[in-house]
């Protein structure tokens, strides 16, 4: 350990156990799938007026302290940083990102089109104004998070809301190749490990003042243009690469301790929320933690994601549709009842696995490898 931290240079990602991790078995898949349900249930069990009661409630407080938001942004900055230190042609890596990302959203837009114009919703006049030709322009492109007028009538009032996290997401993507160039590229282990430290912790503070209303009130424009860019989200990314870059010290921490890790980082997530215990250090800590925990669970019984999912990694394509599907049941009245909540997330879990099979698997095998592997999986859905 103390030879590999004294190393003078950063070593070439060949030389280094941690650029090869995301091809070894692991639970990423699993991982992520987990976190697309917890993002799923609250968006159902608040849109669908089915709010949590009796065991669902107690349930439901354990599962807020795993957002999964951040859990795929640190999934993300492990596996995306991984795939760049493997194979740093820039063509290569970007072609690789915008092929994961963009196909299935691109067909997951026109079916949502399709959707909000069979309950018209898109009249004529609608499709042929500039606007929607400026709002279609930014929802196949860097702007999924702007919502139209003309939309706001439709189910809960968003085309797709869970799509704001995609501009962060293809952020990060761009940001990897320039905080290697700036931070990494040249410089001691620890002096590089220092400085995307500090990087993350500036963006810590932004999210933190934010949570706190120490920006700016929530509700506020320049707060909600703020939480839609990476300013208060690089920290959890950077703690998967921070992660990954030092796999070979932080591994014997995290592999096979998953229980250990839940265990410790429930209990003071729970304190944290319940107001027992505060402040930023804390919080700082949790979120260090929480991203130990989803490490470990990824690399814990490692063969468990491949025997439940066999390699069908159906995470994006559910985290993409399930808008869609409560929009639909929340414009046709069926709200109200817990089976309509089962019943839109079992149509979400058919419709990743559509968009798997028919959408982005193939979509990956035009990157020029084999998009079973995980090393072809190296993206958060956010």
């Amino acid at each position: 350990m103390t030879q590999a931290l004294a190393e003078p240079l950063t070593p070439p990602p060949e030389a280094r156990p941690a650029a090869r991790i995301a091809a070894r078995e692991n639970n990423f898949d699993l991982v992520r799938i987990l976190a697309a349900l917890q993002v799923a249930l609250f968006h159902a069990s608040a849109h669908m007026k089915v709010p949590p009661e009796g065991v669902w409630a107690h349930l439901a407080e354990v599962l807020r302290v795993f957002p999964g938001v951040p859990i795929f942004f640190v999934v993300s900055g492990f596996l995306i940083s991984a795939s760049y230190e493997r194979n740093p042609d820039l063509r290569s890596y970007f072609r690789a990102r915008l092929l994961r990302i963009y196909p299935a959203l691109w067909v997951c837009l026109a079916i949502s089109l399709a959707v909000a114009g069979a309950f018209g919703f898109l009249p004529p006049d609608v499709v042929l104004s500039p606007h929607f030709a400026a709002w279609l322009a930014g929802q196949i492109t860097l702007v999924q998070f702007y919502n139209p007028p003309f939309l706001r009538g439709f189910g809960v009032g968003v085309l797709n809301g869970s799509l704001w996290t995609i501009p962060v997401e293809l952020t990060f993507y761009v940001c990897v190749p320039a905080l290697y160039g700036a931070l990494v590229h040249g410089r001691a282990r620890r002096t590089s490990n220092a400085l995307l430290g500090l990087v993350a912790l500036a963006s810590f503070a932004v999210g933190y003042a934010m949570s706190t209303g120490a920006f700016d009130p929530p509700e506020a424009m320049r707060t909600k243009l703020v939480q839609v860019t990476l300013a208060p989200h690089l920290y959890m990314f950077l703690l998967g690469v921070l992660a990954q870059r030092n796999w070979d010290v932080v591994e014997r921490l995290l592999r096979g301790r998953f229980l250990l890790w839940i265990v410790l980082y429930t209990a003071l997530a729970l304190a944290l929320r319940q107001e027992i215990l505060g402040g930023p250090l804390l919080t700082a800590l949790a979120r260090v933690m929480l991203a130990a925990t989803v490490l470990s669970g990824a690399f814990s019984a490692p063969w468990l994601s491949a025997r439940a999912l066999r390699h069908q990694d159906i995470s994006y394509g559910f985290y993409l549709y399930h808008m869609v599907i409560i929009n639909v049941l929340v414009e046709l009245g069926l709200v109200g009842r817990p089976s309509y909540v089962l019943a839109a997330l079992g149509v979400a879990v058919i419709a990743a696995f559509a968009s798997w099979r028919l959408v982005e698997k193939p979509a990956l095998a035009r990157k020029g490898g084999r998009p079973a592997k995980r090393e072809e999986h190296a993206r958060a859905a956010p």
